[in-house]
């Protein structure tokens, strides 16, 4: 029975997926009639994809229905960058009275035969599609344009976002400032991972060899050392994210490297154990310390 179980959750997982990646291609295509029926699908069979509520609300026109589901995703994943800036400028459209999003007037009303009393208010007059060349790829041809600066994008670079297309500029932009991290931060969390892991390193050197004690150093101080460590290293430089993550966790790779060494020689000299209990410390450092900056 539990073998079946975890076979449906499987499936299910994977038929979640392919909805993902069904609603994806036919929003950039245009298409979002088809999209909202598989990114609604997604939300039906998961209601706890974040993902799934975000794309939704990409698709979908009226605003009021695009901050419902942001709100919804938000309330799975309160951290989460994308859907907390697109809440903000949804909140802000409807400040403004708008109740339809302005990027999707014009193919809701083709779609609906103008039957909604909503999509049909006064509207610039409508232009031909302009025949562009993405400004990222000059040899790609596309209809496609940013909602936010209006370059040409193609289908690889456009992101669909719950307020449009973004090009990959514009959308890191949108991110909060604690997750726009330069190089400058990068370094300083490399160095302070570095830091940390080497002292930490001698640490155990020093102290494993006691009794119980290298195993209470690699089961409890890892983490508590990898969660000092990403303090620190947001405290420095009030920044967070993926670019933040993947430099303390080279700086902690590269400051456990003497230890790693410490090991391979315990592990030639028969002590295997003290290369188990090394390596269950550097995982736990580095995976607490990133996890941490998410």
């Amino acid at each position: 029975m539990q073998a079946t179980g975890e076979l449906m959750t499987e499936s299910i997982a994977t038929e979640v997926q392919q909805l993902m990646t069904e609603g994806r291609a036919a929003a950039l295509a245009g298409d979002t009639f088809t999209a909202r029926a598989r990114f609604r699908r997604a939300t039906e069979l998961d209601s706890d994809n974040v993902e799934a509520w975000i794309g939704l609300s990409s698709v979908v026109p009226i605003l009021a229905e695009k901050r419902e589901y942001l709100q919804r995703a938000l309330a799975i994943d309160p951290t989460n960058a994308e859907a907390t800036a697109s809440l903000a400028y949804v909140e802000k459209l409807l400040s403004e009275g708008l109740q339809i999003a302005p990027s999707h007037r014009r193919q809701e009303r083709q779609a609906s035969g103008d039957a909604s009393p909503l999509l049909s208010a006064p509207e610039p007059p409508s232009t031909t599609v302009e025949v562009a060349y993405c400004y990222i790829h000059p040899d790609r041809e596309t209809g496609l344009r940013c909602v936010q600066c209006n370059r040409p994008i193609c289908g690889s670079c456009a992101q669909v976002t719950p307020v449009g297309q973004l090009c990959p500029e514009c959308r890191k932009a949108r991110r909060p400032p604690h997750y726009q991290a330069d190089l400058s931060h990068m370094l300083i969390g490399g160095v302070t991972g570095f830091f940390a892991a080497l002292i930490g390193s001698v640490l155990v050197v020093v102290l494993g060899g006691v009794p119980f004690l290298g195993l209470f150093l690699a089961m409890m101080a890892g983490p508590l050392t990898g969660a000092l460590t990403a303090r620190i290293a947001e405290q420095l430089t009030r920044k967070r994210g993926k670019a933040m993550q993947v430099s303390v966790g080279i700086g902690l790779g590269l400051g456990a490297l003497p230890l790693v060494g410490f090991g391979v020689i315990a592990l030639l000299n028969g002590a295997f154990l003290q290369l188990l209990l090394i390596g269950l410390w550097v995982t736990l450092l580095i995976v607490t310390s990133v996890a941490r900056l998410r």
